[in-house]
């Protein structure tokens, strides 16, 4: 079965280039352990009822539930003039633990989410017979340079902001994990010279779903996912939990 999911793909301009922001996943997780993921998780209900008291545009779910995880995860508040400092820790704490909804959080701060300056960037599917399916759309925002993230101790264990070809570099020296999807999109992240014109070209693009092909061997194990890019078809080893 298909998860809607939604994430946020931050970044940055520094005097040496753009910044994204990352996430270590922790070793325990049933989805991609220990990985450097975007910010991002499954889209839920209440994020469906905040919409719906917005504008009920059904393309803003979406945005919605990745501007609330990447405030659970990374502790970042995207998608308005907000910056984290106007929460408490137990804000965050509350949100996490389904105490209050992210809708509460934001209206008894008096705050105004600025859902057009989230822009629709990538989707993905993840491909059948894996053991956990998402349908996800990635989303970029502009983040302040001076904003820091804090990983919840909780999902994630670590996190950074770090130049794409950073990340790249240190995923061939096999020190850091990422799946398929990350690697490619911190690829094109890594040929970026204006985050606006980034924005401005994701924009006017029409956006239609990668889905990736598992590839098995004769055991029934998969072995390799396929992908077919803009760029051209590519593969990738199959990203598998340690037992």
């Amino acid at each position: 079965m298909l998860k809607q999911a939604a994430a946020l793909i931050l970044i940055r301009d520094t005097s040496s280039g753009i910044e994204v922001c990352m996430l270590r996943r922790v070793s325990s997780s049933r989805f991609a352990p220990g990985a450097y993921v975007f910010p991002g998780g499954g889209i839920e209900e209440q994020d469906e009822v905040f919409n719906i008291s917005l504008d009920g545009s059904k393309s803003n779910t979406a945005k919605i539930a990745a501007i609330r995880e990447t405030f659970e995860e990374a502790g970042i508040l995207s998608g308005t003039s907000a910056n984290t400092h106007h929460f408490s820790a137990h804000d965050r704490d509350g949100l996490n633990k389904g105490e209050i909804t992210f809708q509460h959080l934001i209206e008894q701060h008096d705050i105004h989410l600025d859902l057009e300056s989230i822009t629709f960037y990538d989707h993905w599917i993840t491909p059948e017979g894996a053991p956990i399916r998402f349908d996800t759309r990635f989303f970029l925002a502009i983040a302040n340079v001076n904003q820091e993230v804090f990983h919840d101790d909780a999902e994630t264990d670590a996190s950074c902001w770090a130049k794409p070809a950073n990340l790249l570099a240190q995923y061939d020296r096999e020190e850091i994990k990422l799946m398929p999807v990350t690697h490619v999109q911190l690829l094109r992240l890594s040929d970026v010279e204006s985050i606006n014109d980034l924005i401005e070209n994701s924009r006017q693009q029409t956006i239609s779903p990668i889905r990736p092909i598992l590839n098995f061997n004769e055991d029934g194990k998969p072995m390799s996912v396929t992908i077919k890019l803009k760029e051209g078809i590519v593969d990738y080893p199959v990203f598998l939990k340690k037992s």
